[in-house]
C-alpha cells in the first residue's frame, strides 16, 4: 500500500502497512490469516477534515482506496466512544443497545492508526468475500485489538 499524505504530520503507519498477517473474528472465534495478494495497487489517503466532525474514514474497494481524514482542530488527548457490540434490553421496551468502548487518542497519528486499521478491516472483510456494509462493531473491536498491541 501506498501513502498519499496530504497533512503536515510524520505518519507512522509502516508497520500496519507492512503486516502480513493479521488475527480476524470469525463467528465468536478470532482466526489468523495470511495475506495472499499483495496490495501495492492500493492507497491510503490521509489528509485534513473541515467542518465540525472530528474525523471521518473509507474502504473503496472499487478504487483501491482508504481515505482517512481528520480535523487539525482536534486537541489532544481526545477521547472518543465507539460501539463494539450490542446487548438486548427489557425495560422499558424490548430491543438492543450498543455496547461502547471509550477510547483516548494522545496523538494524531494514534487516531490516524486506529481510523486506518477500521478501514483495514473493511479491505480485510471485501478480500475474503464478506460484505463489507453494517459491520461498523466488528471493525472497532479489530481496530481496538490491534491498535492496542
Amino acid at each position: 500500500m501506498k501513502v498519499e499524505n496530504k497533512t503536515t504530520l510524520s505518519l507512522q503507519l509502516d508497520d500496519l502497512l507492512s503486516k502480513q498477517s493479521w488475527e480476524v473474528e470469525y463467528g465468536s472465534l478470532n482466526l489468523p490469516i495470511k495475506l495472499m495478494q499483495p496490495l501495492e495497487d492500493w492507497k491510503v489517503e490521509v489528509r485534513w477534515l473541515n467542518g465540525k466532525h472530528p474525523f471521518h474514514g473509507r474502504c473503496q474497494p472499487s478504487q483501491r482506496l482508504i481515505t482517512i481524514a481528520i480535523n487539525k482542530n482536534i486537541t489532544y488527548p481526545f477521547t472518543q466512544k465507539f460501539a463494539v457490540g450490542t446487548k438486548q434490553i427489557f425495560h422499558p421496551f424490548h430491543g438492543y443497545e450498543y455496547v461502547m468502548e471509550t477510547v483516548t487518542f494522545n496523538s494524531p497519528n494514534e487516531l490516524i492508526r486506529f481510523i486506518f486499521l477500521h478501514e483495514f478491516s473493511h479491505l480485510l472483510d471485501y478480500l475474503r468475500g464478506l460484505n463489507m456494509h453494517r459491520k461498523q462493531t466488528r471493525a472497532n473491536r479489530f481496530a481496538l485489538k490491534h491498535f492496542k498491541r
